[in-house]
């Protein structure tokens, strides 16, 4: 497993240096175990996360942070059930999980990596909330979001949205997604980057998958 990871053909530079480093690494070979397409949705929002902060002229640190977290974002999700990777519809109970996972993420990071920078953490744990305050698992509104988590959370949104789900028919295409991120309220620069941005930025014919988990 730890091979698959840290020298699979092709894995970007910056996903090769993060993974040498055992904490990250380990939580890395987690999200994989779990479900593969957690993993593959995972490396996508990250390099699209990267992009946009290199086009909105990061500094090389918060770049870095921006990266780690993007990369993270969804680690929470390896302590649901399986059968939620590919659920068509969520009752309550579902819901409950899918609502901490954001929390349970930032626990596993600071357990897998006790030298975590706070920030990734702090990300990992607003990349589901919304400036309206209809977000979770705070409901936190704009000013009190960090900048750096509101582009985590667009990226993650449109990641998500041009990938097949088991929840609707279709992934959606590239202006239909951006659409939706405009309807959605999320920063019009970073819509504007990702519009710039080409979709094979992704990485589905490095890993050869088309299903994807998440919610």
């Amino acid at each position: 497993m730890r091979a698959l990871i840290l020298y699979r053909p092709g894995l970007p530079g910056w996903l090769s240096e993060m993974l040498k480093y055992q904490g990250p690494s380990r939580l890395a070979m987690e999200i994989l175990a779990w479900h593969e397409t957690l993993y593959y949705h995972a490396v996508t929002t990250a390099m699209y996360a990267e992009a946009v902060g290199r086009a909105l002229g990061l500094q090389e640190e918060e770049l870095e942070w921006l990266t780690q977290a993007a990369f993270f974002h969804d680690c929470g999700k390896i302590s649901w059930p399986l059968v939620l990777a590919d659920r068509e519809r969520l009752d309550t109970e579902d819901r409950k999980l899918v609502n901490v996972h954001p929390i349970a993420g930032a626990y596993y990071l600071r357990q897998y990596w006790p030298e975590v920078p706070k920030l990734v953490c702090r990300i990992v744990k607003e990349h589901h909330e919304r400036s309206d305050g209809s977000g979770y698992p705070n409901g936190l509104r704009n000013g009190e979001i960090h900048p750096l988590s509101m582009i985590v959370a667009a990226v993650e949104v449109y990641t998500a949205l041009l990938e097949h789900r088991s929840y609707r028919d279709r992934g959606f295409m590239k202006v239909e997604a951006l659409a939706e991120l405009e309807r959605q309220g999320f920063p019009e620069n970073v819509i504007q980057v990702l519009a710039a941005v080409e979709n094979d930025v992704t990485m589905g014919k490095m890993f050869g998958v088309k299903n994807l988990a998440g919610k």
